[in-house]
């Protein structure tokens, strides 16, 4: 049986971000994102997958036409026109004539609500034969508007016994917080990254909490937002295109900004993911009462937290959990696709799925691109063991071998890699290709043989989806991947999925005896992670990294490119988080009605610069000095 499943739908009239797609053929599995291939984060500017779903087709070699079923999340409504263009005119799926079309339509096409394909990918992943599934996200869609759904796996049937609608839900909390410091709300990973680095407000946590409500058929957060904003020109690149970020502007005036303006944003991201934790927690706890089940999958956007997932693993609520690689919208093509397969027959899951199932390519593809663009390469018969001494030696190597990875990490086969032993290595990955905010962490691989040894409660983690706390003797030799919070996000790494990468990452052992490497996704900041060879070569000639290794081929930055500048170390964390807090009351005095919260901003602000500081409402003073508010950035700067 060939099923292919497609997220949106075709001519959808809702605007859908993180487009995506998915084949299954016989016991083959196909399925990416349309953002790699397009360049676009959160791609939701085409009209539908169309990329991503071709790619696969070539990856196991079928042809539209040759497909049993077509799957999609279902519509609003269905436009029967529409669906007859797409299948004729653009995919060639359908040879027929019109008149016979829509009976056609009804025998191939089948549609699966958003919440169920969440639950479906998470069930279907997984090992489990029988398991307890909780969906949290921002809203679902327009046809299957629930934010949260709850129930039990069995007999191979799902049983949703809770649920939820509506867009009034724990998930718009944590990202109208993201909002608040400035960050769009689909960026609210930095709210979990900027926490470690501030201290939970008491006060702060009772008024984030008066907003929201827990009961056992979901979380209610009365969200409140004053006003639209401006479109914002400046945020206009046409190689960098992000939607959110255009036509919004951050931060906007929300109920969570305005009871949190006088905080510092550190503290405001510790106190906003204290309370977007135990909100999910206490959920949890009240929903484990309606199943006898000892085991249980999540998924939906919410379970991209990676602090949250081990909360969630920590706390005992259920012996064993699991979260799947694309937990987010990115998923829904997989998820719907393996719930269809399942009416008609079911998978073998004697092992969990594997996350490498986007496109590959062969060496003669890339050796052709090589030769065209007059690179200066080698041929490497034992590249793992060459990258590995390039790691020791401080060098960062992209790694592009295989097929890609499905969801939001990269796993080995789409990575930027570098020695986790030294802290400057996250400094150096920073300065040459990520260019992201300083306080987020970078990642770990492990051989998963040695993942009992670094981490304190240790769990399978083959997507590094959760941040473990790591054993304190064990910080100290990996430092560049351990958190402030003294987290690492690991991800295992399996002889039987990935042996290139696990072989790599054993000749680093065998160098240093350390079992891991730094592993970050292959990108700019600002783009999604690369997917093909052009991509990885234009990012080693842009300087991103020393060298590439892609499939066997090995080429060096230096061979083939002279920088102008050499590599500069980056600021320290404690430089860049007092700049940040110094932006943000410049930020608080173009916005902030409120006088009252900006002089208590000032005053915190005071106490983080160890410096006599203060502001009247009109004026401010430094060491008893006025300051014109228009110097007072500059000058506060200078200070540092």
């Amino acid at each position: 049986m060939i099923i292919a499943s497609m997220y949106p739908a075709p001519y959808d009239v809702q605007d859908r971000h993180d487009q995506n797609s998915a084949l299954i053929v016989d016991d083959k599995i196909y399925a990416y994102e349309e953002e790699k291939l397009t360049s676009v984060k959160g791609e939701s500017t085409v009209r539908f997958p169309e990329r991503s779903l071709m790619i696969g087709m070539k990856e196991l070699n079928i042809y539209p036409k040759d497909v049993d079923l077509w799957v999609f999340p279902k519509p609003l409504k269905i436009d029967l026109e529409s669906m007859y263009l797409f299948f004729t005119w653009i995919v060639k799926a359908y040879l027929g004539d019109k008149d016979s079309f829509e009976k056609w339509f009804k025998k191939k096409v089948k549609f699966v609500p958003h919440q169920i394909a969440h639950a479906s990918l998470a069930v279907y992943g997984s090992k489990f034969d029988e398991c307890a599934f909780l969906c949290l996200d921002g809203g679902g869609d327009l046809a299957d508007p629930r934010n949260f759904i709850f129930g039990e796996y069995s007999n191979d049937k799902f049983k949703v016994s809770k649920n939820n609608k509506g867009l009034k839900n724990i998930g718009v909390f944590h990202s109208m917080v993201a909002d608040s410091l400035g960050y769009p709300g689909d960026e609210n990973g930095k709210v979990s990254g900027l926490s470690g680095y501030g201290k939970v407000q008491p006060e702060l946590v009772k008024r984030f909490e008066d907003f929201i409500e827990i009961k056992s058929n979901g979380i209610i957060f009365d969200r409140k937002r004053y006003g639209f904003t401006s479109v914002n020109l400046q945020k206009i690149k046409p190689k960098e295109y992000n939607r959110g970020k255009i036509f919004n502007s951050y931060p906007s005036d929300t109920n969570i900004l305005r009871v949190s303006s006088s905080y510092l944003p550190h503290d405001i991201a510790a106190t906003g993911e204290i309370v977007f934790v135990n909100s999910i927690l206490s959920l949890l706890k009240q929903l484990k009462k309606y199943t006898k089940l000892k085991k249980i999958v999540f998924s939906g956007g919410i379970f991209q937290n990676v602090s949250l997932n081990n909360s969630i693993l920590e706390s005992g609520i259920f012996e064993h959990v699991y979260f799947p690689m694309a937990s987010a919208d990115s998923g829904l093509s997989l998820g719907a696709a393996l719930f269809i397969e399942n009416k008609y027959k079911k998978r073998k899951r004697k092992t969990l799925l594997t996350p490498l199932l986007g496109p590959s390519f062969s060496d003669i593809e890339i050796k052709k691109l090589l030769d065209q663009s007059r690179i200066k390469y080698v041929k490497d018969n034992h590249i793992e063991k060459t990258v590995a001494k390039l790691i020791n030696d401080g060098k960062t190597v992209g790694w592009f071998q295989g097929r890609a990875e499905y969801g939001p990490r990269s796993l080995g086969s789409r990575s930027i890699l570098a020695d986790p032993r030294k802290f400057e290595s996250k400094s150096r990955i920073n300065q040459l290709l990520k260019k992201r905010d300083w306080f987020m962490p970078y990642a770990p691989s492990i051989l998963e043989e040695y993942m009992d040894e670094f981490v304190i409660n240790p769990n399978p983690s083959p997507y590094m989806q959760i941040a473990f706390k790591i054993k304190d003797n064990k910080k100290n030799s990996i430092p560049a991947a351990v958190h402030v919070d003294g987290t690492s996000r690991i991800h295992t790494v399996s002889k039987t999925v990935n042996q290139k990468y696990w072989n790599l990452i054993n000749e680093f052992r065998l160098l240093t005896g350390l079992p891991i490497v730094l592993n970050t996704s292959f990108n700019r900041h600002h783009i999604p992670t690369i997917s093909e060879p052009r991509q990885a070569l234009e990012h080693l000639l842009d300087g991103c990294m020393d060298y590439l290794a892609i499939n066997d081929y090995l080429i060096s930055f230096d061979d083939n490119r002279i920088a102008t500048e050499p590599f500069k170390n980056e600021e320290t964390e404690s430089y860049s988080l007092k700049r940040d807090c110094i932006k943000r009351l410049i930020t608080l005095l173009e916005i902030e009605k409120d006088k009252k919260s900006i002089i208590q901003y000032v005053k915190n602000l005071s106490k983080l610069l160890n410096i006599d500081l203060s502001f009247d409402g009109q004026t401010f003073k430094l060491e008893g000095k006025n300051v014109k508010q228009s110097e007072i950035q500059n000058t506060l700067l200078a200070v540092l």
